[in-house]
């Protein structure tokens, strides 16, 4: 038996490559994700959002007819216009995105809350709204992780949501809120394109 176990031992010694099960070469590097294809994924989402919202608001449009523009204090401005695309810088770009994103957040989820009957029939439109709104933050608070970016957002104050005023009231601030999240997407969407060219 000693001698079976010996020549076993001799054979191995001849080829000690197979001994051992072959594994990952030693300090290979670690493929690490392509942020151009978070940023690509992020695009793609915020034309989805763009799409839907564009949609809402025509229905809207339909059954709330309302001529003019409406405004509503407590939404955040559009910060860059399109003049300025060519001086964008990445970090800025997608810290203020998810501010603005997160606000109107706040405003859809007011919305559904507080509009009051008037806007029911629009509940799962506002519904499916909301829940693509969460998807795409996640979706830009992953890149914002992936290309290693400061994770503060500026100081904003939140202003107090109150009930609206009356039913037109909330009328109103559904089409000053689907407004101003279709003209912050549209400008999104451009701005991430053209960041795409410079990472």
């Amino acid at each position: 038996m000693n001698c079976v176990c010996h020549l076993v031992l001799v054979v191995l010694s001849l080829w000690p490559d197979r001994a051992v099960a072959p594994g990952p070469p030693s300090g290979s590097p670690r493929v690490s994700p392509d942020p151009r294809a978070d940023l690509d994924s992020a695009v793609l989402l915020t034309r989805s959002l763009l799409a839907d919202t564009r949609q809402l608001a025509a229905q809207m449009r339909d059954k709330f007819p309302a001529d003019g523009d409406h405004n509503l204090d407590s939404l955040p401005t559009l910060a860059m216009s399109a003049g300025t695309l060519g001086s964008l810088q990445l970090p800025g770009v997608l810290t203020r995105l998810r501010v603005d994103l997160m606000s109107y957040l706040r405003h859809v989820q007011w919305l559904r809350r507080a509009g009051g009957p008037s806007l029911k029939t629009l509940e799962p439109e506002l519904g499916a709204l909301q829940a693509r709104l969460e998807r795409l933050l996640r979706r830009l608070q992953l890149l914002t992780s992936r290309l290693a970016l400061p994770q503060t957002t500026p100081d904003q104050p939140t202003v107090p949501l109150g009930p609206p005023a009356s039913a037109w009231g909330s009328v109103r601030a559904a089409h000053a809120i689907l407004g101003g999240l279709h003209l912050t997407l549209d400008w999104a969407v451009r701005g991430l394109l053209l960041l795409k060219t410079r990472l």
